[in-house]
């Protein structure tokens, strides 16, 4: 949202909180006034009657629906006759009345309470109130307005911007002979003696050579209707420059002016067109391009787990064209690079590929089975393709990078769900593999400092081997090597020229660093005869057999070499797993080999135990962020950013790091969560004197605002529309899905095993009975005295080892199961009454599972106070619910 409309919501909610102040007098006015009548009224018949009176005279209205003022009269009136309305009848009707004008004074106070909150919210939103993320931060997350974070530059910043500097600012000499000769070695063999048809080799490379010639299809969308179509030119329309607008807001790159100025630009037909012709100018010279006269800004962002990214900071129309130049040749590099793994170059094989004798004696005994598509080998395949194959590359030019990571977003390809799925996808195939085959190894590793210190020299020799013209070559150069200053230095910086590296959130970055990382990827896919690198930007995972990981590492280790690379030692680890109920491959007789790198395998604040098979919270790394936290917090001016440092530290942040609950994961996994949180929160209010947030918190009420200590639970934990302050209760998800998560998720894998032994012997046993028999197929293949397709009538059935060696091409069972340990935990909801479903709707209040959750812990306590007259904390028109939102929804960036 626009600084303008921030303004203007502000305005709006003085006047508000005018017309609340207004109200709430004139109501306690009006309120002592009849309650004054009615003390002074001679017998309870009169006392109600001065109250009916009074709701009339001032417009009062009574929020239970089972009592109505109407009837009330009628019943007055009767009693004044009739004694058998008695006097006991009448106090209760007074009781209820009293306690309405309770309700809605009460109902004012917490309005009056949170318009208070919020005004010291605009008014102390600190001098940095924010951490700023991306995406290239698996530990990272986003905070809103309101956090007063550290202004004092801390020893990290300056030792992390020493480390940059090195990096960034001096020239990495790679040889470029030796890329292309290691280039060669892995591609050649793609590179068969054909005389007509293409080799997928040179068609990737042919089509690199097309990208950008101004011939080729333009796919663009009609917003309004959702309509595609395609166009046969590269240029910039007012269209597709809004495209652009949207995709340079959401990098996040610029400062929130710029921001602000490109938001209010997409509204300007006019200087859109002139804008235009500028850039359209800037693609028919490419030669010509030139950051310009000034240097480049740079700006130091710090995130949630302690590291400092550098962003730049370029003018409108340059991060303009560098989007639209980097989403098309982004977008054709994802297309040229999936063409290529479906040319027939890339392999595909499971641990155990099935021999072609297998196959026929399979298939003799059990028709269509070596046939099916449900195995695990297809799922595997496809989940590697679709979820993690060039994954940070968009598949059309209208879709944009997140680089937030940790944003709650629904779409199963948005970066924290990518990364959630890679931690159930691997704990599954640990569950599987050691099933199946008692072991499994796992390799992690990232390429150390990886955006900063990618060689100029590697990118371009991998480009050129790609076939890209040599006209872009000499812009990409420019676009990596501008004239840059720390905006931090002042006036005076010192002007430097990066010579390494690539800058942060740009599109046009990912496209040059996933060139080079295809590479490796096709590298290890080659080396290891059909494996596959399970990358997260410049994140690495493989497992499987320890062979097939050895091959893999040293895949890894030579790529990095090439490249002039190096593999962090402290992200790098290796995890042999055994069967807990296997004696085949018992741990004392297996050390982990020699050939594979030491260190643990870690996954956000999880460490994998490999004696226990399972993911452990690191405690260690938890209280380091504990007593961050506690520093972040304390610096908080006002009590809704406050609220807001907690939502984003411990709801978002901390329950990201400890992986979501999923089957594959089970119910400890839940109960670990849980006894954390209770560790966080113990830890970080002991030295307060409090037990949990909620009492932090009403102390900070009392201690700023005179309140006591009747503050609702309610007023906390409910949201904003509903007059609470939305603190998110980190414990609901984890006890949410803890019933649903079981407790041993192997015997999922158990029970496929043992689904395919029913199996096995019920077709035996028909064999066995001469019910099964059937004519040898015919076999069309070659013939081979090792591999015969022969198979004699009255030959033994298969054996069960036979039947089950190649599960993953044949299982059906195996696969659902296997698909069954990825689902994330069953989220069991809370029984609710359906009256409430139609006032959440009323107050346009979310009532999603946590939400419901929410409204029924401490809803009690909002009904038996307010006398059931619903959820509403405060008279909901006066709230400032738009400003609130408005507020929540910036980012607002920590800068040292």
């Amino acid at each position: 949202m626009a600084s303008a409309s921030i303004s203007t919501l502000q305005h709006v909610t003085e006047r508000k909180l005018e017309k609340l102040a207004a109200g709430q007098r004139k109501f306690e006015t009006d309120r002592n006034t009849i309650l004054a009548k009615v003390v002074a009224a001679p017998d309870v018949r009169d006392k109600l009657q001065e109250l009916l009176d009074g709701f009339e005279l001032h417009n009062i209205n009574v929020p239970d629906p089972d009592l109505s003022l109407a009837n009330l009269g009628r019943f007055v009136k009767q009693a004044k006759h009739d004694p058998s309305v008695s006097p006991a009848l009448m106090r209760g009707w007074q009781t209820k009345l009293e306690h309405a004008l309770d309700t809605k004074a009460s109902k004012y106070e917490y309005a009056s309470l949170f318009g208070k909150l919020v005004t010291e919210w605009v008014k102390n939103p600190g001098p940095a109130a924010a951490t700023q993320v991306s995406a290239s931060d698996s530990d990272s997350e986003s905070i809103s307005p309101g956090e007063r974070f550290d202004k004092v530059g801390r020893a990290e910043l300056y030792e992390q911007r020493k480390q940059w500097e090195a990096h960034a600012f001096n020239e990495k000499h790679v040889d470029q002979t030796k890329v292309e000769e290691y280039l060669w070695d892995i591609f050649g063999t793609t590179q068969q003696a054909k005389k007509v048809k293409e080799t997928p080799l040179q068609n990737l490379q042919e089509s690199m050579k097309k990208v950008m010639d101004f011939k080729s299809e333009l796919r663009s969308v009609d917003y309004s209707t959702d309509q595609e179509w395609v166009t046969e030119t590269h240029r910039f329309d007012t269209t597709n420059l809004k495209a652009c607008i949207r995709g340079v807001i959401k990098s996040d790159l610029m400062s929130a002016e710029k921001r602000d100025g490109l938001k209010d630009l997409l509204n300007q037909q006019v200087v859109l067109r002139e804008l235009v012709d500028v850039l359209n100018m800037d693609l028919d010279s490419l030669d010509s391009w030139e950051w310009g006269s000034e240097p480049v800004p740079l700006h130091l962002r710090r995130q949630l787990n302690g590291k400092y990214r550098v962003y730049m900071d370029e003018e409108t129309h340059q991060a303009l064209f560098l989007h639209f130049a980097g989403q098309i040749w982004a977008v054709a590099m994802k297309k040229a690079f999936v063409a290529f793994y479906h040319s027939g170059a890339w392999l595909q094989a499971p641990h155990r590929a099935m021999t072609k004798k297998a196959r026929h004696r399979r298939e003799y005994f059990d028709p269509g089975s070596t046939k099916r598509s449900n195995t695990v080998r297809n799922k595997r395949r496809d989940t590697y393709q679709t979820d993690y194959f060039m994954m940070q590359l968009p598949d059309k030019l209208d879709s944009h990078v997140d680089y937030d990571i940790d944003a709650q977003q629904e779409d199963v390809k948005s970066p924290m769900a990518t990364k959630q799925g890679l931690l159930r996808l691997l704990t599954t195939e640990i569950l599987l593999n050691t099933k199946l085959y008692g072991e499994c190894t796992v390799v992690q590793s990232d390429f150390k400092w990886f955006g900063p210190s990618l060689s100029h020299d590697a990118i371009f020799a991998v480009l050129r081997f790609f076939g890209v013209p040599e006209k872009w070559l000499r812009l990409f150069r420019k676009v990596l090597e501008p004239r840059v200053v720390f905006a931090q230095d002042g006036p005076n910086a010192a002007v430097h020229v990066r010579k390494c590296g690539v800058p942060m959130s740009h599109v046009l970055s990912d496209a040059l660093s996933e060139a080079v990382l295809f590479c490796l990827d096709f590298a290890v896919n080659k080396r290891t005869g059909g494996a596959n690198i399970y990358r997260f930007h410049d994140d690495l995972w493989f497992w499987g057999q320890e062979d097939t990981c050895i091959r893999a590492w040293n895949a890894c280790t030579g790529f990095a070499s090439v490249m002039g690379l190096e593999l962090n030692e402290e992200k790098t680890g290796t995890a042999l797993v055994f069967d807990k109920g296997s004696t085949a491959h018992p741990l004392s007789t297996s050390p982990l080999a020699d050939s594979l790198p030491q260190g643990k395998i870690k996954w956000g604040f999880l460490v994998f135990d490999p004696s226990a098979g399972r993911w452990l919270i690191d405690r260690a790394q938890v209280d380091v962020h504990i007593e961050e936290l506690r520093c972040q917090l304390s610096a908080c001016r006002s009590v809704m950013g406050w609220v807001q440092a907690w939502n984003s530290y411990l709801d978002r942040f901390f329950n990201t790091n400890f992986g979501q609950p999923a089957v594959c994961l089970g119910r400890a996994h839940n109960d670990m969560i849980i006894e954390t949180f209770q560790h966080i929160q113990q830890t970080l209010f002991e030295k307060n004197g409090t037990a949990n947030v909620t009492d932090h918190l009403r102390n900070m009420l009392t201690e700023r605002f005179g309140t006591d200590d009747s503050v609702p639970d309610a007023f906390f934990y409910f949201p904003p529309v509903l007059g609470g302050l939305g603190l998110r209760n980190p414990f609901v998800r984890a006890f949410r899905t803890r019933d649903s998560s079981p407790k041993e998720p192997g015997d999922y894998i158990v029970r496929a095993i043992e689904e395919d032994y029913d199996d096995w012997a019920t077709l035996k046993e028909r064999w066995d009975a001469g019910k099964g028999r059937l004519p040898t197929p015919k076999y069309t293949g070659p013939a081979s005295n090792n591999e015969s397709p022969d198979a004699d009538a009255d030959e033994p059935f298969l054996t069960y080892e036979e039947y089950t060696m190649y599960r993953e091409e044949t299982s059906e069972y195996l696969q659902k199961e296997y698909l069954a340990l990825m689902e994330l935990s069953r989220e069991d909801g809370v029984e609710i009454n359906r009256d409430i479903y139609q006032e959440l709707s009323v107050l346009d209040a979310e009532d999603d599972g946590y939400w419901l959750w929410i409204y029924k812990l401490y809803g009690s306590e909002i009904r038996e106070r307010f006398g059931g007259s619903g959820l509403q904390l405060g008279e909901h028109e006066l709230l400032p619910i738009g400003l609130v939102d408005a507020l929540r929804s910036q980012k607002v960036r920590l800068e040292g």
